[in-house]
């Protein structure tokens, strides 16, 4: 069964063919950035791959998790709401420490998809 951009497979994986597929979509017409996609599982594989350029236990201010942000976004969208996208599935923590905010990566965002293992940075 060939894996197509519009579907997962049979379990509704986001597998590392899925993963790549969509990103060579995304990254293919170099003259225009691509729209936040709608669909749950290409946004998270869409936040998956701007997550991955923070560390584990690493404290990051706000202005670090928006450089990352900037650094990686290939889409037509700022990098405040991926900030707020990337909080609210759990991709990051943000914690108050003594009168500021820190932001540290979490795994809470396993639980929105049915991720392979073999994708860099999941461990189920």
């Amino acid at each position: 069964m060939e894996l197509t951009i519009n579907s997962l497979n049979n379990q509704n994986e986001i597998s590392p063919d899925y993963y790549q597929n969509l990103f060579t979509r995304w990254t293919s017409d170099h003259n225009v950035l691509p729209d936040f996609p709608n669909l749950k599982s290409e946004q998270l594989v869409a936040l998956h791959f701007i997550m991955m350029a923070f560390e584990e236990k690493v404290e990051y201010t706000e202005r670090q998790i928006d450089d990352g942000i900037i650094d990686r976004n290939i889409f037509s969208i700022d990098h405040i709401q991926i900030r707020v996208f990337l909080v609210k599935f759990g991709f990051l923590e943000k914690i108050f420490n003594q009168e500021k905010q820190i932001y540290h990566v979490s795994n809470k965002f396993l639980k929105h998809g049915n991720w392979n293992s073999s994708i860099p940075g999941i461990s189920n």
